[in-house]
């Protein structure tokens, strides 16, 4: 397990991905990219970030790394910096 800045631990080993994607709060679209993933969740770049707060609930759209396809899922933002926020997958 790898410590994320806080102190705290994480359950999952997140991979580095480095993949545009588009997600959405309140069916609003945004961009970012998805830095690094795991089972139980990612961590998301984007200059949107002053937009949400701890606690939102998002959905992603990941792209698989083939590019063909893509999975949908709901996620909860745990954290945020300057550069990003963590969500939690639901």
């Amino acid at each position: 397990m790898s410590d994320h800045g806080n102190g705290l631990r994480r359950r999952h080993e997140r991979k580095d991905y480095g993949t545009n994607i588009v997600f959405a709060l309140k069916d609003r679209a945004y961009s970012g990219i998805l830095k690094n993933i795991s089972i139980g969740g990612a961590f998301i770049a984007t200059a949107s970030v002053n937009q949400f707060s701890p606690g939102d609930v998002i959905t992603i759209n990941i792209p698989f790394t083939d590019g063909r396809k893509h999975i949908r899922r709901k996620a909860r933002i745990k954290w945020g910096n300057d550069e990003g926020f963590a969500v939690e997958f639901l």
